[in-house]
């Protein structure tokens, strides 16, 4: 699909206007007794601007366009918007700060209460809440917020390596560098840092609860990091070998390695050893990992049915998303309570509430200008 055939549609909560519909309040659209109680609308106001990604905090959302500018959107108390305040809005509002300093942003990630920015020069930069170091920033900037993009300073690496890629989750940040090397911070409590107890042993932390500036992951046997996720309270990683690590808290069966108790570094799943993954998304109590054959596996909490696996039953090891069975899966996001699946035609599966559907398809298509949106009930939770 062409940018010019492009559309940015929002669903959900919108107590805090992180829909940007411009109101705060929940559209709803009842087909066939099926009550779908968020109807995806699109948002005029992006429409013109080249949306190539978009991401959602737990109560804010961004979108980047592809001359690299970036805008943001939704509850705004902690300076996650990065507008310079601490201002909710419920329109998408460009970030200033990157135009002004001519900078053109390659990726974006929205977390709990803070957000992240990569640059077209491999620089990142973070806003949003700091209590617990998620920002990575040194000592002599605010310890509640920072409401505008502050450059994060990262170890020096190896020559010419850079930032790519970042994934922002609850309370933590993961970085991604052009060699394949992860590097995290913020709240380390659950091991959701994968660095055991490396950040109780720095002399310069700041955080009592982990690590306020970035720390390099070990643990990927040799193997270099194409893909890094954080959820609420853990963290994966994908590599080059198709194989997954997770690490992190351990409730619900969400690291789906069958164990009772928190994992402190990195550990390959070993259920996708013959299986080669291409991505993986951590959400609030749940993982989704996508093969590279299209096939989808979801494991934790299973509660509203967000794991598509037409029931509510939690899961402590991998099951195949059967009702998605002969529909390749190229990409999945997981939030708190749901789980968004892109197949490989164009059609976006969403996973979790109304407690009575399980599986959900969303599906859009231009016509003349006008945005078409289809949902059919696939599978119903018993």
């Amino acid at each position: 699909m062409s940018n010019s055939e492009c559309v940015v549609v929002s669903f959900g909560c919108n107590d805090d206007g992180q829909l940007g519909t411009g109101a705060k309040r929940r559209p709803t659209l009842a087909i066939d007794d099926v009550s779908a109680s968020n109807f995806p609308q699109q948002l005029s106001n992006l429409q013109d601007k080249d949306v190539v990604a978009v991401s959602c905090g737990s109560r804010h959302t961004m979108a980047l366009t592809a001359s690299g500018a970036v805008y943001s959107w939704g509850w705004g108390s902690m300076g996650q918007l990065g507008h310079g305040d601490l201002k909710s809005i419920n329109e998408p509002q460009k970030i200033d700060f990157f135009e002004k300093e001519g900078h053109m942003v390659d990726y974006i990630s929205c977390g709990g209460c803070h957000s992240a920015a990569v640059t077209n020069d491999g620089t990142l930069y973070m806003w949003g809440e700091s209590h617990w170091g998620q920002l990575g920033l040194p000592k002599e900037y605010d310890a509640a917020h920072e409401s505008l993009p502050v450059k994060c300073p990262m170890p020096e690496g190896e020559a010419d390596e850079v930032i790519v890629k970042v994934s922002c989750g609850g309370t933590h940040t993961a970085a991604l560098t052009s060699l394949g090397h992860v590097y995290v911070w913020g709240r380390g409590d659950s091991g959701q840092l994968g660095i055991g107890s490396a950040w109780l042993k720095d002399p310069e932390n700041e955080s009592l609860m982990g690590a306020s500036r970035p720390h390099l992951v070990k643990g990927f046997d040799g193997e270099k990091v194409v893909q890094v996720a954080c959820g609420a309270f853990h963290s994966a990683a994908v590599t080059e070998q198709g194989h997954v690590y997770i690490w992190g808290k351990e409730d619900y069966g969400m690291l789906g390695v069958g164990q009772s108790s928190d994992q402190q570094i990195p550990k390959r799943l070993d259920y996708f050893d013959d299986i080669p993954v291409l991505r993986v998304s951590c959400g609030g109590w749940h993982t989704v990992v996508v093969a590279k054959s299209g096939d989808c596996y979801a494991f934790g909490r299973g509660e509203y049915g967000r794991l598509g696996l037409s029931d509510t039953k939690s899961r402590t090891r991998p099951h195949l998303v059967k009702a998605l069975k002969g529909k390749p899966v190229i990409q999945a996001a997981c939030g708190g309570s749901h789980t968004l699946f892109v197949t490989s035609d164009g059609v976006a599966y969403v996973a979790g509430r109304p407690e009575c559907v399980s599986i959900l398809v969303v599906q859009f298509a231009c016509c003349e200008g006008i945005l078409t949106t289809f949902l059919v009930a696939t599978a119903t939770d018993d």
